[in-house]
């Protein structure tokens, strides 16, 4: 009989799915699905960060927010395809989750966290897996996460390219329908024209009108047949463009579609398709000169706005059928471009780890990352601070980014910044001159961090024997202040 690996438990087989298979066993008993047990670690993420950032806590040694908890990670390790980021934190918070969920008494609880710890340590232990240590990640295991964080980025980039391309598709096909409609419009009303012209054209020659009245009605009949053919050739090519814009828009639709089958995808909410209210474009009664000129002024604008309805077309044409899936392999064009989903600010934060660890010193990466300490979202920009101080120590442009980030409104933001530059530019003069007025900071932790950051990086100002408030004095001094 051939031997068997034996696990904890005196279970048999590989570690990894039987881990899989345990986190299942609790999803299920705590009758939470991949997107709730997510949209939970989301909740649990935010409510830590806002206890840190109005003063009421701190964040942990593992937050919530740096942990591997996307749906398709979830779904990647209940298949046994992904391992859990940072091992054991990660699975704890798990427990946590699903326990509540399930309503488990805290022995039982504690017996799942004991079954838990097992796994991680077989798999571990397993020459058959890549070694996850139960209280600190691998090179292996930190270097499968941040792939997987690559792949669900590049998700995100791919769909809100496709979002992009199928809004203006539709935005183009909603605009060539209107236009077509008002040349038609304008079509029934040069056809009345023509038709109350000839009946005009009669009535004079019969009772013998002026000769001058008879010459104005035919010039205006021309006049109404040359803007009719120049309106019938402009709605032709609005037509045609209709017929295009809608398979090219069903088939961005299609494309928006198969990306949304993702376990990482949010519902795409579609705008209302409410119709304006149709309103009258030409006045029912008018006298036909000056109709005619109103109508030859349109139909000029028509024509200039058919010529770049048109270019758009085949530009969104061309867009739709180049635009290749960015492949996880490019890392590097995966994160850049996840920086730009200013409406997804995890996806933001997740790309500056990568640019940071993957890409450090590279300028276009550090651009990419200095353009995110100014958006909106205060954990983006606290992401930021960390990243540039771990990617580009010693780099002027990002030391200022920093500077400035250390009059951010938010604490974290203000700490990270602190030590970032105490990370990376210690020693440099405009470092230590913005760190100083940190270290009389309203927050007790960022007070803290600022001095602590002094007396290390620039230790022979701020050792045991001077203070901060002697070393400013001193800087002021020097500058003549």
């Amino acid at each position: 009989m051939p031997a068997t690996d034996t696990l904890a438990g005196g279970r048999t087989g590989d570690p990894r799915q039987e881990f899989a298979e345990f986190l299942q066993r609790q999803a299920k008993q705590s009758g939470l699905k991949v997107r709730d047990i997510a949209d939970i670690f989301e909740r649990e993420a935010r409510r830590e960060e806002e206890a840190a950032a109005d003063g009421s806590g701190s964040l942990p040694e593992h937050p919530i927010r740096k942990m591997a908890f996307s749906k398709s990670h979830l779904a990647r390790l209940f298949k046994a395809q992904a391992l859990p980021n940072p091992p054991w934190p990660f699975t704890l918070q798990f427990l946590r989750i699903t326990s509540r969920a399930a309503g488990l008494t805290k022995e039982e609880h504690q017996e799942r966290c004991t079954e838990a710890r097992d796994l991680l340590r077989a798999i571990a232990e397993s020459p058959k897996t890549v070694a996850v240590p139960v209280h600190a990640s691998s090179s292996n295991a930190s270097s499968h996460a941040t792939h997987d964080a690559v792949v669900a980025l590049q998700h995100e980039v791919e769909l809100e390219r496709a979002r992009h391309t199928e809004t203006r598709l539709r935005y183009a096909l909603r605009d060539t329908q209107f236009l077509a409609t008002t040349l038609w419009r304008i079509i029934s009303a040069l056809r009345d024209i023509i038709c109350n012209h000839d009946a005009l054209v009669a009535r004079t020659q019969h009772s013998g009108d002026d000769a001058d009245v008879l010459n104005r009605l035919r010039a205006e009949t021309e006049q109404a047949l040359a803007h009719r053919r120049t309106a019938q050739e402009e709605v032709d090519l609005a037509t045609a463009r209709i017929r295009v814009l809608e398979v090219t828009w069903e088939q961005a639709r299609a494309e928006v579609s198969r990306l949304l089958m993702h376990p990482d995808a949010a519902d795409l909410i579609r705008p209302s398709s409410d119709a304006a209210s149709s309103q009258g474009l030409l006045p029912e009664d008018f006298l036909a000169q000056p109709t005619l000129d109103d109508i030859a002024t349109a139909l000029d604008k028509a024509r200039a706005l058919n010529n770049q309805e048109e270019r758009t077309a085949r530009d969104l044409q061309r867009s739709l059928a180049s635009a290749s899936p960015l492949q996880p392999d490019d890392e590097r064009a995966v994160l850049l471009a996840a920086t730009k989903l200013t409406s997804n600010w995890p996806a933001q934060q997740a790309a500056v780890e990568g640019l940071a660890q993957g890409w450090a010193g590279d300028v276009e990466a550090r651009d990419a990352v200095i353009r995110l300490t100014h958006v909106e979202a205060y954990l983006v920009r606290h992401t930021a601070a960390q990243g540039l101080g771990q990617g580009w120590a010693g780099d002027v442009e990002a030391r200022d980014a920093l500077i400035r980030l250390t009059h951010d409104n938010y604490q974290i933001v203000r700490g990270a910044a602190a030590v970032a530059l105490g990370q990376g530019w210690s020693g440099d003069a405009e470092a230590r001159d913005a760190l100083i007025p940190l270290t009389e900071d309203a927050v007790p932790e960022v007070r803290g961090a600022a001095m602590a950051v002094l007396v290390r990086g620039w230790g022979a100002q701020y050792g045991p024997t001077s203070t901060v408030g002697e070393t400013a004095t001193e800087t002021g001094s020097e500058t003549g202040e």
